[in-house]
């Protein structure tokens, strides 16, 4: 690699979209960023034959980290092993990259997890990879802050929650990536990720929520140059449980963290709220190109967030990795399996993925969506 300061940027799971979106948003001058500044890792084959296809032109100042993938074993708009070995392999050669410090920023386009678990490779998604591959705790180097406490914890049971007395200490979770969704103003954070619903409420526990929030808050201070941010919180259950009515999560594990961040960390959060009706107000606000109340919702499960995010900003909101030691970022949308090889993928996302990176990589305290 000739620049230790460039953008690193993969094709994705090649039978999806990945390639097309990514040639799109390079042949954009709407990235803001010089071809000197991006280096490609993926098939290079599959690079100059998409941008054919599409009649683009190549960019030829583009450096590019050739990944291994035999053509004939790839089926176009359906997962594959070898589309899935090609994903995790590039992947993990951008971790080699920025752990020499030959990079700044991972820009990653849509994979497919089935094609990576075909391929052996078993996980629920890039940020697992990531944290595998390039470790994650950044955000906590430089900040003397330990996030322990003794009180109140909760043991479930068949039936219930009974309360038992503990201290915790969260030291190794605060070595956790965070995925934070982006669109505009308005951002959420997922505390449980890639975890089925069922399981939801057992992977939720004090510890887990005061890191997760606390890193979050990190990261608007030293990722988007907000001071002092103000934070909402959603409640797991309908109604934000109403008072034990339906459900005990909120007062068992949802209020104690709260009270914990304000009263112990300092953080401006308020919360549990009944989703629907936060999420409504939040809504409202960036329909309305207004600021939103809060500087980032915190949401309890994957569509909880998701949902309210993809409806508002399908095509432009974008997905990022806090807490590793380089930014990564990626659309906030899959392969597309169903538009692939057709030339109508929205590209919008992949232009603001690289947009934030280069952002936030290079200090820039804000960026303009297009």
């Amino acid at each position: 690699m000739t620049n230790n300061n460039k953008i690193l940027i993969t094709l994705g799971d090649v039978g999806g979209i990945g390639p097309e979106i990514v040639i799109k948003a390079l042949n954009s001058v709407k990235t803001g960023i010089e071809f000197k500044d991006i280096c490609l890792v993926g098939n290079r084959d599959i690079f100059y034959k998409t941008t054919l296809e599409l009649g683009l032109p190549i960019p030829k100042e583009i450096e590019i980290i050739n990944i291994p993938c035999s053509l004939s074993k790839i089926k176009m708009a359906e997962p594959t092993e070898e589309g899935g070995k090609h994903s995790l392999l590039a992947l993990k050669k951008c971790c080699e990259l920025a752990k020499k410090g030959f990079a700044r920023a991972i820009v990653t386009a849509p994979i497919s997890k089935k094609s990576i678990n075909m391929a052996g490779y078993h996980y629920a998604g890039q940020t697992e990879v990531l944290k595998d591959f390039l470790g994650a705790g950044a955000l906590y180097e430089d900040q003397n802050i330990t996030l322990n406490g003794s009180g109140r914890s909760y043991q479930r049971i068949k039936g219930g929650i009974k309360r038992v007395i503990s201290k915790f200490n969260s030291s190794n979770r605060q070595n956790e990536p965070e995925m934070l969704f982006v669109a505009d103003d308005l951002r959420t954070l997922i505390l449980t990720r890639h975890v089925k619903l069922a399981e939801v409420a057992q992977n939720l526990c004090i510890e887990k929520i005061l890191v997760s929030i606390m890193t979050l808050k990190l990261s608007l201070e030293n990722d988007f140059n907000i001071k002092n941010p103000k934070i909402a919180l959603c409640g797991l259950n309908p109604h934000a449980g109403e008072s034990g009515l339906f459900g005990l999560e909120e007062e068992y594990f949802l209020m104690p963290a709260v009270k914990q961040l304000r009263e112990k960390y300092s953080v401006d959060i308020e919360g549990p709220f009944p989703s629907d009706t936060l999420w409504a107000k939040a809504a409202r606000s960036y329909m309305a190109n207004e600021k939103p109340e809060y500087d980032a919702y915190i949401s309890c499960y994957h569509d909880q967030g998701l949902i309210p995010i993809k409806m508002l900003a399908m095509d432009s909101a974008v997905n990022i990795t806090i807490n590793l030691p380089v930014i990564r970022t990626s659309p906030c949308h899959g392969t597309a399996y169903d538009i692939a090889g057709r030339n109508k993928a929205n590209y919008r996302s992949m232009i603001e993925s690289i947009k934030i990176a280069d952002g936030i990589s290079s200090g820039k305290s804000s960026y303009v969506q297009v």
